[in-house]
């Protein structure tokens, strides 16, 4: 994995810690069904991420974490 990808990891677990990932979907209109589809999991493994239940890893939490980032910065949420 390389520098990058091990930043974004970490910026994407401090948003699920504050609950600002949460607070991102839901700003964006997006309910937990729609995330996990767009990401290929299930509506459970985002709700578990989202509680601090689960940490998501490898390719599907940084495909999260960039959705998130595309998220905010669409709409300015979590900023």
């Amino acid at each position: 994995m390389e520098f990058i990808e091990l930043e974004e990891l970490s910026r994407l677990r401090a948003l699920l810690r504050s609950g600002a990932a949460a607070s991102i979907r839901t700003s964006a209109g997006l309910s937990l069904g729609e995330v996990a589809r767009a990401l290929g999991t299930s509506k459970t493994s985002v709700l578990r991420w989202e509680r601090g239940d689960r940490v998501p890893r490898g390719d599907l939490a940084l495909a999260y974490w960039r959705l998130l980032r595309q998220l905010m910065r669409e709409g300015g949420a979590g900023r």
